[in-house]
């Protein structure tokens, strides 16, 4: 009789009933990337030249907004911090994507390696050379992908800016849940700058909002809808600008207001097209 394959071998986390929190969860991922890049990343970028290298590392400085040094390593730079860490991922990415089409292959399969060894949901995942945060698959690929891509190819960069920096703060609200306001206010003003181009009026979404929904040849629902939707955004918005106090916002609640912001923009385009 043949011998039975062994099961996989369940995390030792798993096995021992131990908890990982997501800071300690993102502090091991940091690590683990750590170790696999300063043991792979002179190959991947011929380290014997020292010329891309040094291209990845001046990226990585750029992308983080402080001075580049030579004698920095991809340790430096990341600092055992877990957002700084997925910049620099993206920057070293990038300088390896316009260089050669294999390499980038061989990164992504060491950052999906890492994710895939955390002992908890690191609120993150790595899609085409970029982190994202993660959320629910459809909602991603119908929503934000899509958006994002239909955005570039269009030329609508006004309207790209802020729902990209809005994802950035999603993303970075993680860790600073009052990044959650900005990301409100980020995603929102996406909408607003594309109402403005399909009305070709420079207004407020609010004052927008109706010739918004009739250029688009929408239902009187759509009209009620987002006339709520402008209500939530402008109250969180003005109350910034005052410097005034809000309750604090659920990420679960933000999360659907991207989403909300996503549907608007993806209509918009689809009618507008």
């Amino acid at each position: 009789m043949a011998e039975e394959s062994k099961q996989p071998v369940p995390p030792f986390h798993q096995r021992f009933n131990i908890e990982v929190g997501i800071d300690a969860a993102q502090k091991r991922f940091t690590n683990r990337v750590i170790n696999k890049m300063e043991q792979d990343l002179p190959n991947l970028v011929n380290h014997t030249t020292f010329k891309r290298y040094g291209k990845a590392m001046y990226n990585a400085a750029t992308k983080l907004g402080i001075e580049y040094s030579a004698y920095h390593t991809y340790h430096n730079y990341v600092r055992n911090n877990f957002h700084d860490s997925l910049i620099v991922l993206e920057a070293i990415y990038e300088v390896l994507a316009a260089d050669n089409p294999n390499e980038p292959e061989v990164l992504s399969n060491l950052i999906q390696y890492a994710i895939s060894l955390s002992e908890t949901d690191l609120g993150v995942e790595w899609r085409d050379g970029v982190f994202w945060p993660s959320g629910a698959k459809l909602l991603d690929e119908a929503l934000i992908n899509e958006n994002l891509k239909w955005l570039a190819d269009k030329g609508y960069h006004d309207v790209l800016v802020p729902f990209e920096k809005g994802l950035r703060d999603f993303l970075e609200a993680m860790q600073k849940p009052e990044r959650l306001g900005d990301t409100v206010t980020d995603v929102y003003e996406a909408v607003e700058a594309l109402a403005k181009r399909v009305t070709g009026r420079d207004r407020d979404l609010s004052e927008n909002a109706e010739l918004f929904i009739s250029k688009l040849k929408l239902s009187e629902y759509f009209k009620k809808m987002l006339k709520d939707y402008t209500d939530y955004a402008n109250d969180y918005r003005h109350a910034a600008k005052l410097g005034e106090g809000k309750k604090p916002l659920l990420r679960n609640e933000v999360e659907a207001f991207v989403y909300t912001s996503g549907l608007y923009i993806r209509l918009a385009v689809q009618q507008s097209a």
